[in-house]
């Protein structure tokens, strides 16, 4: 699976971009409906970093920020909490948490940070704004939550062009 960001309005553009650049690798992609503007969630027969590398590597116009998701569960914080503590690597490291919140199924982005945070502290993990070592990216999408975890290059922003 993979998560695009796009500008509000330029889904449907951003859609046609994306399956050009992955159409001769899976030609079955289709995407997921939900009701928020400026994103696209990608359900791809690929991995998510294959899929999110054939698109950063294409030229587009439309697509903001390309994420590899690792997995996509419930909007509920235990659950939350939980999955990053699985998907985190077992070595302590540096970590930057990254919440992006799209409707009211949980509280606040930053709760969710705070939680986290607090979660991977007590694993010896240290909070690193600046220089993380790891990222773990969190985004709300209503009443589904996407979770994904590695260093900061998979998460780098598309060039524009």
């Amino acid at each position: 699976m993979l998560l695009v960001t796009t500008p509000c309005g330029k889904e449907e553009a951003a859609k046609l971009e994306v399956l050009d650049c992955i159409f001769h690798a899976d030609p079955e992609a289709s995407f997921i409906p939900h009701e928020y503007m400026g994103l696209l969630l990608l359900k791809t027969i690929l991995s998510s970093d294959e899929a999110a590398a054939l698109v950063r590597d294409c030229p587009t116009a439309y697509i903001h920020r390309v994420v590899p998701v690792d997995i996509m569960i419930k909007s509920d914080l235990a659950s939350i909490i939980e999955t990053v503590l699985r998907l985190m690597p077992k070595m302590p490291s540096k970590v930057r948490i990254e919440c992006h919140r799209r409707g009211r199924f949980i509280r606040s982005s930053q709760e969710v940070e705070s939680a986290v945070g607090s979660a991977l502290t007590s694993l010896g993990h240290e909070i690193q704004m600046r220089s993380p070592q790891t990222i773990v990216r969190i985004d709300i999408i209503g009443e589904w939550t996407t979770i994904s975890v590695g260093p900061p290059e998979r998460f780098a922003k598309k060039l524009r062009g």
